[in-house]
C-alpha cells in the first residue's frame, strides 16, 4: 500500500497541475494574467486574446488550447495589456466551428482551457477556462422610413454618425435610397465583442421644401420617436446575436390660422437635470424647434415629425406668431403665453399634444391680442423715490431653475409719480413683478468738465464724443444729425431742452452709466391666465420698496491729481450684475444708496472716465443689512 501511494503520488500531482484553474490569489501571484474570458475563432483556425503583464518587464511565454498541438508565443510589455495570437487545429474539441449553433450567428465550445505557459519574467504555468466562439467580423443595424397620416417629406436619407473628440459628429455610413430600407454593415469589435457606438440621424425636406433632420430614439426593434439634437440621440452598438433593427416613423400636426401666421411646431427635450445643462435649444431651457411654415388658405400643415403610435405619449406644442403677438397650444385650444406656461412650469406632458393616430394630429391656432391687464400699484417706505431706478416697474417669466436676474424680461416701464403702472396684453404665465430692481441705466448730470476729450479720442472713441458737451449746440450736426443727433436720441433717456442750457453751477454735461435709487427694491410674483382680462377683470398686485442700505467713502489720488466725478459701483459678489452706482463729488467723496441686503464688491471708475484705470488700494466689499449706513473708508486710487 505504501508502494502505491509512493508511485501514485507523482502522477496524482501531474493530473491536478494538468486540470488546475488558477484561483484568484494564484492569479495575483502570475505576471501574465488572462483576460479574455471568450475567444473568438477564424476558420483558419487563429485568433487573439487579451493579456496583461503585471510586472515591470516583459513578459513572455506560449499558448495553448488543452487538446490541441498548436502553440503560440507571446510577448507582453510591462504594465501593459495587449492582443496576442492563439491558434488550434481543426479537430481540436476546442474548435467552435465544431461546436453548437448560437441563433444561427455563431458557434461556440464552452468550459476551453488555455494554458498559459510563461518563460519570462519567471517560469509558471496556469490555465483558464474559456469559452471559444466563430469569428463574427461585422454586423448590421438596418431599418425602414416610413411615413404615416400622409406625411410629405422628399429627399430622404439616413446617416450613420459616431461622436468624435470634443463632441462634433462624422457621418460613417449613409444611405439615400431609403424605398425598401436601409442597412448598415458594422465591424463588430475584438473576440465578437459589441461595435463601437454610433447614433442614427434621418434628413428629409418638409412640406415647404426646407431640409430638416432629428435623431433617431428607441431601443432594438423599438422607437420611441426622435430627438432634435446629438445629445437626445440613443447610443446603438451592433452585437454578435442579430442585427439592430432602428425604424424611422414620422407624422404630421395640421390646424386652421389665418393667412401668413407663423406656425412653429416645438418639442419638449427628453429630460431636464438643470439649467446649466448644455443644450443647443432654439427656445432656451424650454424646447426644441422640430418644424415651421406658414398658414396659407386659411390651413397649416407641419410633416416630418418624429412619430409613436402610444397615445399617452405627448411631446409637441404649436407656437403661432403674427407680426409682435406669439401664442401658444398644446393638445386642447387653451392659449398659453410661452412654452413655459404649456408645460405649467414644471416641464409636464399633460397639455402637449400626442403625434399617435392614423391623420394627423389636430391643432388650430389663433393670434390675436390677449387683452390681459395687470397694474401694479408700487409703494416706497421711508424714503423719496427716484424716477429712472426706484419707480422701474418689470415683468420677468418666472422660469424654472432660473435665478430671477437671469429670467427673460417680459416687459418693462416707468410707473408714476404714485408708484402706479399698468402692464397692457401681458400672456398668460408666471411672472416676477420688479419694482426699484433696476440693474443699471445711463443718464444725463451735471459735470464740473465742458467735455471728456481726454477719453473720446481715437478711432475707437472719437465716437463718443456726443456724451460730454458744454450744451447740446456745442455738439456738431443738428436735432437730427450729428453728435447733437445722437445725443437727443440715446435711449434710455435721451437728452432734451435741460441739456440746451449749461446746468448753473456747472461746466457742462455727461452721460453715464449712473442711474440712482434709494430704495432696496422688492419684487412679487403673480399667475396670469386666459385673455380679457381687462377694466374690471385686470389683475391687480401690491408691491413695497423700502429704504435700502447706504456705503458712503472717499477716493483719493495721488499728487493731487483730480478725484472728482469718479464712478463707484457696488455690484454683487458674483460680479455680473450692476445693482447701484453713483459720482463722486468735488472732493472725492461718495454715497451709494438704495442697496438690498447682502455682500457687495466695490468697484471705482470702472467706466474709464477720462481714460484713467481702476486699481485702488481699500475695501474691496462690504456686507450691508437694508436700511442701515456703512463706510469703506478711504479708496487710494493708483491711476
Amino acid at each position: 500500500m505504501k508502494h502505491r501511494i509512493i508511485l501514485l503520488a507523482p502522477a496524482l500531482t501531474a493530473l491536478v497541475g494538468g486540470l488546475l484553474i488558477a484561483s484568484p490569489a494564484e492569479a495575483a501571484s502570475n505576471s501574465a494574467t488572462l483576460k479574455s474570458k471568450s475567444i473568438a475563432i477564424s476558420s483558419k483556425g487563429t485568433g487573439k486574446v487579451a493579456i496583461q503583464c503585471r510586472t515591470k518587464s516583459t513578459c513572455k511565454g506560449k499558448l495553448r488550447f488543452l487538446g490541441s498541438t498548436k502553440t503560440t508565443s507571446y510577448s507582453v510589455p510591462g504594465k501593459k495589456t495587449t492582443y496576442e495570437a492563439v491558434a488550434l487545429n481543426d479537430s481540436a474539441a476546442a474548435n467552435p466551428f465544431n461546436g453548437e449553433s448560437v441563433n444561427g450567428e455563431y458557434k461556440r465550445k464552452t468550459g476551453v482551457t488555455l494554458r498559459v505557459a510563461e518563460t519570462s519574467p519567471k517560469k509558471k504555468t496556469h490555465d483558464h477556462k474559456v469559452t471559444t466562439e466563430t469569428r463574427k467580423s461585422s454586423q448590421q443595424i438596418t431599418g425602414t422610413a416610413a411615413g404615416v397620416a400622409g406625411s410629405t417629406v422628399s429627399q430622404l436619407r439616413v446617416e450613420l454618425l459616431t461622436v468624435v473628440r470634443g463632441g462634433n459628429t462624422l457621418v460613417k455610413k449613409f444611405d439615400n435610397d431609403l424605398s425598401d430600407g436601409y442597412a448598415f454593415t458594422v465591424p463588430l469589435g475584438a473576440n465578437n465583442s459589441p461595435s463601437a457606438t454610433y447614433r442614427l440621424r434621418i434628413t428629409g425636406k418638409d412640406q415647404d421644401g426646407i431640409a430638416r433632420a432629428w435623431f433617431w430614439r428607441g431601443a432594438d426593434g423599438k422607437f420611441t420617436g426622435g430627438g432634435r439634437y446629438i445629445n437626445e440621440a440613443t447610443p446603438i452598438q451592433a452585437t454578435k446575436n442579430s442585427n439592430f433593427d432602428a425604424d424611422f416613423r414620422y407624422s404630421s400636426i395640421a390646424g386652421a390660422a389665418s393667412d401668413g401666421t407663423s406656425i412653429t411646431a416645438v418639442g419638449q427635450p427628453r429630460s431636464f437635470s438643470g439649467a446649466t445643462v448644455r443644450r443647443e435649444l432654439d427656445y432656451v431651457g424650454c424646447a426644441n424647434v422640430f418644424g415651421e411654415t406658414k398658414a396659407k388658405g386659411g390651413r397649416y400643415r407641419i410633416d416630418f415629425l418624429p412619430y409613436n403610435s402610444t397615445a399617452g405619449d405627448k411631446r409637441y406644442m404649436i407656437s403661432a406668431r403674427k407680426g409682435s403677438v406669439d401664442a401658444w397650444y398644446g393638445s386642447t385650444s387653451e392659449r398659453f403665453g410661452s412654452c413655459f406656461d404649456v408645460q405649467d412650469y414644471t416641464y409636464s406632458r399633460s397639455n402637449l399634444i400626442a403625434v399617435n393616430g392614423s391623420g394627423p394630429a389636430v391643432r388650430d391656432a389663433s393670434v390675436s391680442g390677449n387683452n390681459n391687464e395687470l397694474y401694479v400699484d408700487g409703494k416706497f417706505s421711508g424714503f423719496k423715490p427716484t424716477a429712472q431706478g426706484d419707480r422701474w416697474l418689470r415683468l420677468r417669466e418666472k422660469v424654472p431653475k432660473v435665478p430671477i436676474l437671469d429670467a427673460p424680461v417680459v416687459a418693462e416701464r416707468q410707473a408714476t409719480s404714485a408708484g402706479n403702472g399698468l402692464f397692457s396684453n401681458v400672456p398668460p404665465g408666471k411672472y416676477w413683478v420688479e419694482i426699484g430692481r433696476r440693474t443699471g441705466c445711463s443718464d444725463w448730470y451735471p459735470s464740473r468738465y465742458p467735455n471728456n476729450s481726454a477719453y473720446f479720442k481715437g478711432a475707437d472713441r472719437s465716437s463718443e464724443k456726443w456724451k460730454a458737451f458744454r450744451t447740446l449746440g456745442s455738439l456738431s450736426g443738428g436735432k437730427n444729425s450729428g453728435f447733437e443727433g445722437i445725443a437727443r436720441n440715446a435711449r434710455p433717456n435721451p437728452a432734451g431742452k435741460a441739456q440746451e442750457k449749461k446746468p448753473a453751477g456747472y461746466a457742462g454735461w455727461m452721460y453715464r452709466g449712473v442711474c440712482g435709487a434709494r430704495g432696496a427694491g422688492n419684487y412679487t410674483t403673480v399667475n396670469i391666465t386666459g385673455t380679457g382680462n381687462t377694466g374690471a377683470d385686470q389683475r391687480r398686485i401690491s408691491v413695497t420698496s423700502a429704504k435700502g442700505a447706504t456705503v458712503t467713502g472717499r477716493v483719493k489720488r495721488t499728487g493731487g491729481r483730480t478725484n472728482k466725478e469718479m464712478m463707484v459701483r457696488l455690484s454683487s459678489t458674483d460680479g455680473k450684475r450692476v445693482i447701484r452706482t453713483t459720482i463722486t463729488n468735488g472732493s472725492g467723496r461718495f454715497s451709494v444708496v438704495g442697496l438690498p441686503s447682502g455682500r457687495w464688491t466695490v468697484s471705482v471708475n470702472t467706466d474709464s472716465w477720462r481714460g484713467i484705470g481702476r486699481t485702488f488700494n481699500g475695501k474691496k466689499a462690504v456686507t450691508v443689512s437694508r436700511g442701515k449706513s456703512y463706510s469703506v473708508g478711504t479708496l487710494r486710487f493708483r491711476g
